[in-house]
């Protein structure tokens, strides 16, 4: 009892302090599920075309950007995965502001750009991972949430009803009055979703504090950190075209298909090109040949699927946190998942209120009892 009463204390603190933060990470994280189907669906003429023919080389398109952008700093390059899709090039200010610019790959047309945080979706990105609070503080503000809705999960379960009695943890009393429908209706949500959110809290907490998660789960599993592979500097010569870095990348993971290309920032900076593996449940692919941007020298491969425990646990978080890893009808799941913070807080607010009340109400009560009982003595 004494274990149940300090849980209901902590479940109760955590609840109030930040049942409404707790909220806004839910629904904002609803919407995050299907990000880019929305999207694609709110900007389509940036997204698909009708095709035309050949495709123009990564590096023509890279070309055309870098003319148009000349001030900003080329980052990456996303392929078509279709015939229907566009380039799609990141890029990068010297104020560190974000663009993806869509390209038509038959034409090399500039189809328009979006800019992070100006558009629908990454504002309610930003807003998930940084609460309008700047990308530093509000950063780690959204992780040390994540350590405490842990906590308070897990003191949600330690008072769960259920554990005494399975029937009345489990029990809606549907016709019963205001006060024990929202208990019930309180308790039975929280325990269903309780595993979901768990996971969602853990992994969006090990993302925000990833190095500290990544050196412990390495550290956990007996491996070596992996190292950051370099190119070794070659006076006078200049890197290596994109396509040519593709034409290297594609004798390497022969089953998987290149889909985006991290450009070298530094002059000992290397090429990185993601692979789609038949099994990836990513669009993107999760395994990456890390190629040398001088001689074209394959410097490191990383196959997600034959990767250490402690590196697939890492490659696995964003998955985890967003339902990526069960198709379609598990982001529908977690689409629902994310209204649950919402639920418990509203259902949360009236306990409170019915408890207050019946305090407010039985202080007197008590204290006319034991004057009644004094009187008769």
């Amino acid at each position: 009892m004494k274990l149940r009463t300090i849980a209901l204390t902590i479940h109760r603190s955590i609840g109030i302090l930040l049942g409404l933060v707790l909220l806004v990470i839910g629904l904002t994280g609803s919407a995050l599920v299907f990000s880019r189907e929305i999207n694609s669906l709110l900007n389509p003429q940036l997204m698909q075309v009708v095709p035309q023919g050949e495709r123009l080389s990564p590096e023509a398109v890279l070309n055309t950007v870098h003319s148009a952008f000349s001030d900003m700093e080329l980052h990456s390059i996303t392929l078509p995965r279709t015939s229907k899709e566009v380039y799609m090039v990141a890029l990068k200010s010297p104020k560190d502001e974000w663009i993806d610019v869509s390209l038509n790959p038959y034409t090399g047309a500039i189809l328009g750009s979006q800019q992070w945080g100006h558009t629908l979706m990454s504002f309610i990105l930003y807003i998930h991972m940084y609460m309008l609070m700047g990308e530093q503080v509000g950063y780690k503000f959204v992780g040390v949430c994540g350590l405490l809705l842990l906590i308070l999960v897990v003191s949600g379960l330690v008072i769960w009803p259920g554990w005494r009695n399975r029937i009345r943890g489990f029990r809606i009393r549907w016709k019963a009055p205001a006060p024990f429908l929202t208990y019930d209706f309180h308790k039975v949500v929280g325990f269903l979703a309780a595993a979901f959110l768990l996971v969602i809290a853990s992994t969006g907490a090990a993302m925000v504090f990833r190095s500290e998660f990544e050196s412990a789960t390495y550290w956990l599993t007996h491996t070596p950190l992996p190292r950051s592979p370099v190119s070794t500097l070659v006076a006078g010569q200049s890197p290596l075209q994109v396509a040519q870095i593709l034409h290297r990348a594609d004798t390497t993971l022969r089953e998987g298909k290149n889909t985006v290309v991290m450009l070298p920032h530094e002059a000992n900076g290397v090429f990185e090109v993601y692979k789609k593996l038949p099994q990836d449940i990513d669009l993107y692919g999760l395994s990456k040949v890390y190629i040398d941007q001088y001689s074209g020298k394959v410097l490191q491969v990383d196959n997600a699927l034959k990767a250490p425990l402690a590196a697939q646990l890492n490659n696995l978080l964003l998955y985890l946190h967003n339902g990526a890893y069960g198709g379609l009808g598990m982001r529908c799941l977690y689409v629902l998942i994310g209204l649950v913070p919402s639920a418990l807080l509203i259902t949360g607010i009236f306990m409170w209120r019915n408890r207050r009340n019946r305090a407010k109400f039985d202080k007197p009560f008590r204290q006319g009892r034991r004057q009644e009982a004094e009187g008769r003595r």
